[in-house]
């Protein structure tokens, strides 16, 4: 018999699984919110626009 986690229907497996795509998704969209802060600081208005574009993707 498999465990599932206390006041899910999930197993540990699953749980880690979901945890770490979130993690990875989250320091994703960091990253490219740091690159949209430098391509504002350098004034690079094609670089902005791509980067928003990348980010409303993922949002």
């Amino acid at each position: 018999m498999e465990k599932q986690l206390p006041g899910t229907s999930l197993e540990p497996e699953e749980m880690a699984e979901i945890v770490l795509k979130k993690a990875l998704s989250d320091y994703r969209k960091a990253q490219i919110e740091k690159e949209i802060d430098d391509s504002l600081r350098n004034r690079d208005k094609e670089e902005f626009l791509r980067l928003t574009e990348i980010l409303k993707g993922i949002s």
